[in-house]
């Protein structure tokens, strides 16, 4: 298995894939199974978390009867796979399926904008080299999801995607398959008359499992309630109700903690609300003391992280007018400077109090490079009806505010965005959104940031 692949003519890989070839291959050095890695120490376009790669496996040697010379052998099977993650000098690919690739060349080729049946990607806010593209993305789903938790709900070692559903007000959860496709292992329907206004997990203490924490929202007496979900042969089953919204948070890259949040004061223009960590005691999750943020005045749209690398976790959140603000001393806030364009909130809405409010997408946070800087996943809606959009603004920390990094484009609405673990895909923010064509999930390597 050690015959050089052969470099594609580019007409050849434009009318097989819809988009040109890398020129330069690039060797298989190492092989785990289905993960490869590469050598690119001699490619001078080097591909991206994301990128597809075609190995072409050598087929029949055609040996001349008379002479006994070789004249070359045919081409033997494609074997696809998708770039995990690059670096300047190795990248490391998921084979579609476990065959001995050791020794051959891939060409790597960009995921094209049509594939999956729809326009997914709009280049515009920033250059081609800045926007980032999925490691995955599903097919297209009849209905959209409207929110996403990642976690290990059954105790396989695998986190398993949890997705609500407006139309039948359901929640599902998906694996991931060895073939990267969705199957769906249980489900579970809230009744009409509650809103599901959020999705997150938290693990289970001694069990595997994670538990599933479903906030909703009863407009007939105004009140939010958190309902713990948990897999129990093979079904989700409830376990004991306590008021509050609830929504998880990953602070600077720590193990996730999900906190609940209380409306105190309601307006047209301001919802104050108070922030409690979740704690487990006596068997279950319940709040515990509320925290010191002042003026928060959006629905989750906030996290902690720890700006300063002293250990002191800050935090930072949405205003009303959708800029971010973090309180180092004095306010910081980060706007974008674009046609007034800010951080929009989710289109997830309902009514309190008799006046509707919205709330605003969490606020992912990572830590990553060579100098561990921080990164702020904020979203921004264009909620224009004849062609909506939305970008995910990966911020970077400067040290004394967040500065734009690069952006995650998509032709659509997006509804939630969490990070985490899905299957094979670890360190990754998970998007889920709408588009003409149908909803999607989507998945990026945070790593690729």
């Amino acid at each position: 298995m050690k015959t050089p692949l052969k470099i594609l003519l580019s007409a050849f890989a434009f009318f097989a894939f819809g988009a040109p070839l890398f020129a330069q291959g690039a060797e298989v050095i190492k092989q785990e199974g289905k993960t490869v890695y590469f050598d690119l120490s001699e490619v001078k376009k080097l591909p991206r978390g994301g990128d597809l790669f075609e190995i072409i496996l050598p087929g029949e040697e055609i040996i001349n009867p008379k002479t006994g010379k070789s004249l070359g052998r045919e081409e033997g099977e494609r074997i696809n796979g998708t770039v995990a993650r690059a670096k300047d000098l190795f990248a490391v690919g998921e084979l579609d399926k476990n065959i001995d690739v050791l020794g051959l060349k891939a060409q790597f080729r960009n995921k094209s904008k049509q594939e999956d049946g729809a326009i997914l990607f709009l280049e515009a806010e920033f250059p081609e080299q800045n926007a980032v593209k999925p490691l995955w993305q599903s097919p297209a789903f009849k209905e959209a999801p409207r929110l996403a938790a990642l976690c290990d709900i059954n105790g396989d070692n695998i986190n398993e995607a949890v997705l609500s559903f407006g139309r039948d007000n359901e929640i599902k959860v998906f694996s991931l398959s060895e073939n990267k496709k969705l199957l769906e292992k249980a489900s579970y329907k809230i009744p009409r008359v509650k809103n599901i206004l959020a999705l997150d997990c938290a693990p289970l203490p001694d069990t595997g499992k994670a538990t599933l924490f479903a906030t909703v929202f009863n407009p007939l007496d105004n009140t939010f309630q958190t309902l713990p979900l948990s897999m129990e042969g093979g079904e989700l089953k409830e376990g004991k109700v306590f008021d509050g919204l609830t929504q998880g948070l990953a602070p600077y890259n720590r193990p996730r903690v999900l906190y609940t949040q209380k409306v105190v004061k309601t307006g047209k223009r301001n919802n104050l609300t108070s922030p409690a960590k979740l704690i487990f005691e006596n068997g279950a999750y319940q709040p515990g003391q509320p925290l010191e943020v002042k003026g928060l005045n959006t629905i989750f749209g906030f996290n902690m992280a720890d700006l300063e690398g002293d250990g002191i976790l800050t935090p930072i959140y949405i205003t009303q007018d959708g800029k971010i603000r973090t309180r180092l001393g004095e306010p910081t806030d980060f706007s974008l400077s674009d046609g007034g364009a800010n951080f929009s909130v989710s289109p997830n809405v309902f009514e309190f109090n008799k006046t509707e409010h919205a709330l605003y997408l969490p606020l992912p946070i990572f830590n990553g490079g060579e100098d561990g800087a921080t990164y702020l996943a904020a979203a921004q809606n264009n909620m224009d009806k004849t062609n909506p959009s939305a970008n995910i603004y990966i911020l970077k920390w400067t040290g004394s505010n967040f500065g734009k990094y690069k952006v995650l484009p998509l032709q659509g609405t997006l509804y939630d965005m969490k990070q985490g673990d899905f299957g094979p895909f670890k360190n990754t923010l998970a998007a889920v959104y709408d588009t003409a064509e149908g909803g999607f999930m989507a998945v990026y390597a945070a790593d690729n940031f």
